[in-house]
């Protein structure tokens, strides 16, 4: 569990998205397994799911491989599970592969949020990631642009 006394919270901004899909789809796509793999990750990586339990405790693990064949694994735990409403889930290991040159990994966990709301359009996702530090909340705001954009596809 994040200890919240000791970590500055570095945020990213926001990152909304629409996706035409209902609800209740686009939340699917976040939690199970066969979904999550056709969509997780920046361009060029493929995920694999080792572990996904969408409850709250419950556990994630992905394998993530980079287009130049590395992989690593990103892992947490599940803090809310609100079908399709919202989802909240701390990452305790962050995948830090392919870091562009002079950017901080980011060793300790994090905290991403997800809200879906319905529209004319379909559903719009927010997403905020907290408890980053600097240089990766940059890079993680790009990873999760592309990702979005991938999930999307998923549903056109």
């Amino acid at each position: 569990m994040i200890n919240f006394s000791y970590q500055t919270s570095i945020r990213t901004k926001p990152i909304t998205y629409t996706v035409r899909a209902t609800p209740g789809e686009v939340f699917d796509a976040w939690v199970i397994p066969s979904m999550v793999e056709g969509w997780w990750g920046p361009d060029g990586f493929t995920t694999r799911v080792l572990d996904l339990t969408a409850e709250v405790g419950g556990r994630f693990a992905f394998e993530m491989t980079a287009p130049n064949g590395s992989s690593c694994i990103m892992s947490g735990v599940y803090r809310n599970v609100d079908r399709p409403k919202r989802l909240v889930f701390e990452v305790h290991e962050h995948c830090n592969l392919d870091l562009p040159q002079g950017t901080e990994a980011q060793e300790n966990s994090s905290l991403v949020e997800v809200v879906f709301r319905s529209s004319e359009l379909g559903t719009i996702v927010s997403l905020t990631h907290t408890l980053l530090n600097a240089d990766y909340a940059k890079l993680a705001a790009v990873s999760w642009a592309q990702s979005l954009r991938s999930l999307e596809g998923t549903h056109a």
